[in-house]
Formats: structure tokens, sequence, C-alpha cells
């Protein structure tokens, strides 16, 4: 089995490319292949849906080419699930977004979760993203933010663990019984900050990689008639 894993921000050097690769694959069942990759151009991080936006033509670029290299599954590694929707209408192969397969899993483990975000000025937008992917409004019992960047959240992970810590606190007073992990950059994270707390908490990466293996495994992708093939027209 062979999975592409493009990560949505651009200037990552093949040596961060190859640690990510290697922190994934110990998700990876025998046999399965982990290739990560990152867009040639756009944001250095996704913090804002300018960033998204910016970001999208690059993604398409990079998950056509993983589809017509081989690859039986894609995951886009970034819990805003950038172009998911897009990439869904025009491949084959399933496509998976670690934000909304997390928060699917967080509602199945216990009635309320809250997200922990990165910064404050992402709080609406998470907060949206949970509405906007169908999720009821009492399902989510808060959105936190740690105060941290993406790229700077694994310069210090003791720091970004004891801002997590901090932050998962709080959500466990507001009412949630399960956390999610809202930024991929958070990977590796969610075990230990579960031993801390007490509580279920869902870490995207390994989550998006586990349930990539298991579509691939059961033939799986998604349905035509939820995400039919765009109309021919011409595209400038």
């Amino acid at each position: 089995m062979r999975i592409k894993v493009i990560i949505p921000n651009s200037g990552m050097s093949s040596e961060t490319l190859r640690e990510r690769e290697k922190m994934l694959s110990a998700y990876a069942w025998p046999g399965t292949e982990i290739s990560v990759d990152c867009i040639d151009k756009g944001p250095e991080s996704i913090e804002s849906s300018y960033d998204e936006v910016l970001a999208c033509p690059y993604i398409l670029e990079k998950a056509l080419q993983a589809q017509g290299e081989g690859y039986e599954a894609l995951i886009i590694y970034c819990g805003s699930d950038p172009a998911v929707g897009a990439l869904r209408e025009i491949l084959d192969i399933p496509v998976i977004g670690p934000g909304k397969v997390s928060k699917l899993i967080a509602s199945d483990l216990g009635y309320r979760f809250s997200v922990l975000t990165v910064l404050d000025s992402c709080i609406v937008r998470d907060r949206e993203a949970v509405y906007e992917k169908g999720f009821e409004s009492e399902k989510l019992a808060s959105v936190r933010s740690i105060g941290i960047p993406v790229s700077a959240l694994r310069n210090d992970l003791e720091e970004a663990f004891e801002a997590l810590r901090q932050a998962g606190e709080k959500c466990l007073a507001d009412g949630a019984d399960c956390l999610v992990l809202s930024c991929l950059g958070m990977a590796g994270l969610g075990e230990r900050l579960q031993e801390a707390l007490g509580v279920p908490v869902l870490d995207p990466a390994g989550l998006a990689v586990q349930y990539a293996q298991l579509l691939v495994k059961l033939g799986l992708a998604q349905s035509r008639i939820a995400y039919p093939r765009p109309p021919e027209k011409t595209r400038i």
C-alpha cells in the first residue's frame, strides 16, 4: 500500500519532510509506504482562510501528480482540510481530511469535544469549521488556543505540550469529554496529553494514516454521488 501525504506548507526542507515521514511511518501497517511532500509555493503555514486559498492550487497540483504516480490514498496534512472537497471530485483514490476524521471519532468516543488550536485569531475559524463539517452545535464544548504559531510549534515541544495541557484543562472545565488537536504540527503530543488529562485526545496525524489504510484495505473511496466530477469547460 502506498500513501501520499501532502503538507500544505511551503519552504520545508527535505530533512524536515523525512522526519515527518519517519514519524508517520510509525502508524503504518507492515508493507505500507508513507511518502511525505510539501507544496512548492504558497504560505509557510495555514492559519487563516486567506492562507488556505493561496495554498489550494499547489495542493491540487501535487495531488494529481500523486495519483498519476500510483499512490492509493492521499492525506492533506492540515486540520483545516484544505482542497479536500475539490480533490474528491477529481481523484479516484480516497482523499482524507484529518480535521473532519478526528472530529468524527471524537463524536463517537464522547458526547462533547473541544478543539485545541494555535492562535486566538484561529478560534472563530476552527469553530465555524465544526459547523461547516456537519456537526451539531451542542457537540462542540469550546475552541481554545495555545498562543503558538504553526511555524514555531515544533521548536520547543515541551513548551507546546505545557500550553496544550493548560488549554486542555480549560476545555475540560468547559464541559468537553474529548479533545481534538486542530493542527498537524501538534503531532505526537496527543498521547502524552491524554495521559496527563485522562480523556481521549484525538491526534489527527496518526488517525489520518490509520483511516487511509482502512479505506484502501476495504476498497472504499469518496462517493461519486456526493462528489460528482466537475463538468467539462474551459479553465484557464
